[in-house]
């Protein structure tokens, strides 16, 4: 009996002393993260736990690779670097340079944990963090399906948020996922209460606008849409969330307040094609002056590309002012004369625009267009058929 007790007295101490290792090892990590030394960070970690046995030090290098890594391989392989005091992980993510390379199959490595911890709901949200993550970088082209990836990252979150393991993310991951499900009405409450656990949190604010957006609540989706733009400093995140109250003021028949964030989208991010379309297509509706402008500037997005010249004669043949357009793409003929794709599409369109309007002036647009098209494309391209086609209802 006192040898049992003495072996008990032994484990215990040898507990102890394991759990003051992995404090002194974890506070030297966090200190060395602080320093923005990432990749001696993950090393010290690594040397303390080579085979990844200690759940609390697997879950920090976790939060290291999945917060700083700058390359990264199917997040099973990570790149990694101690910054220098000029460097910005914003700046050097993705691109070429000299960094320590880790082997970390995290989703393998915290199911054994997982397997022999079942009682540690940390190991839960490390998972479903990861797996959340993945999806966000890798979307349907990860080593794990679509389905089966959004299914890991629910249950993984909901077995965590069960022994009170969470924090914001993990409510507003399943609000998201909700909406990609088409659930607008189930997500409200998620996103809910990620706002509840960080006020200052913009996306859970814009998604939650979307969500009561599609739930025909403009009113709430207008106010939660000007709290996420408000918060974003992210320049395409705060032109998305200043576009989406544009939408919402459109539902709400409010067209000048609509105008006037169209306008501030495109002051916070210019030339982006969501926002110029509709802004050009109320500046017209409006007669508003500037339309002449920025039917410049949407057309300067993409002179070679059709969906640019299909969405300016969808926009001003709805207005009615369609033989206006004919004059701006007329315009630009001698601009881009010496731009082949470009000026194939100019006469192209204008072969459509006159079509119904003058026979001899389209069957010219159209032939011009055929060949400066052969000069890009293969003879069976099916621009050629319907150019042929058009010619033969013309003569």
């Amino acid at each position: 009996m006192k040898k049992y007790y003495l072996l008990l007295l032994a484990s215990a101490i040898w507990l102890t002393t394991v759990a003051q290792s992995n404090s002194d090892i974890l506070k030297e990590a966090n200190s060395l993260i602080s320093e923005r030394k990432y990749d001696s960070a993950f090393k010290k970690l690594a040397a303390a736990d080579p085979n990844n046995e200690q759940p609390e030090l697997v879950l920090l290098k976790v939060d290291i690779v999945l917060n700083y890594f700058l390359t990264s391989i199917n997040h099973q392989l990570f790149g990694l670097k101690d910054l220098n005091p000029d460097e910005e992980i914003s700046n050097l993510r993705g691109k070429e340079g000299i960094y320590s390379m880790y082997s970390f199959p995290i989703n393998e490595i915290l199911d054994t944990l997982i397997k022999l911890y079942p009682d540690n709901p940390k190991l839960r949200k490390g998972l479903a963090d990861y797996y959340y993550e993945a999806h966000l970088k890798y979307g349907d082209n990860w080593i794990i399906g679509p389905e089966e990836l959004l299914n890991l990252i629910k249950t993984n979150y909901g077995l965590a948020i069960e022994k009170d393991i969470y924090d914001h993310i993990s409510f507003y991951a399943l609000g998201y996922i909700c909406l990609l499900e088409g659930e607008n009405a189930k997500a409200i409450p998620y996103f809910n209460r990620s706002i509840e656990l960080n006020e200052n949190f913009a996306s859970a604010y814009y998604n939650l606008a979307y969500a009561h957006l599609n739930q025909d609540n403009p009113e709430s989706a207008l106010v939660n849409a000007k709290k996420g733009l408000d918060l974003y400093t992210d320049t395409v995140y705060k032109g998305d969330a200043a576009r989406m109250i544009a939408v919402i003021y459109s539902e709400l028949d409010s067209v000048q307040n609509s105008i006037n964030y169209y306008e501030l989208s495109n002051k916070i991010d210019p030339y982006n094609y969501y926002t110029l379309g509709p802004l050009l297509n109320l500046y017209i509706q409006t007669r508003n002056e500037n339309y002449k402008a920025t039917t410049e500037d949407f057309f300067k997005l993409g002179p070679d590309n059709p969906t640019i010249y299909n969405d300016l004669f969808s926009i001003y043949e709805s207005n009615k002012v369609a033989t206006e357009l004919i004059g701006f793409l007329e315009s630009k003929l001698t601009e881009y004369t010496a731009i082949e794709a470009a000026y194939a599409n100019i006469n192209f369109y204008l072969g459509r625009a006159y079509f119904d309007i003058d026979k001899k002036k389209a069957g010219d647009y159209l032939k011009t267009a055929r060949n400066e098209f052969a000069k890009i494309f293969d003879k069976n391209h099916p621009v050629f058929k319907v150019i042929d086609d058009g010619l033969k209802q013309l003569y």
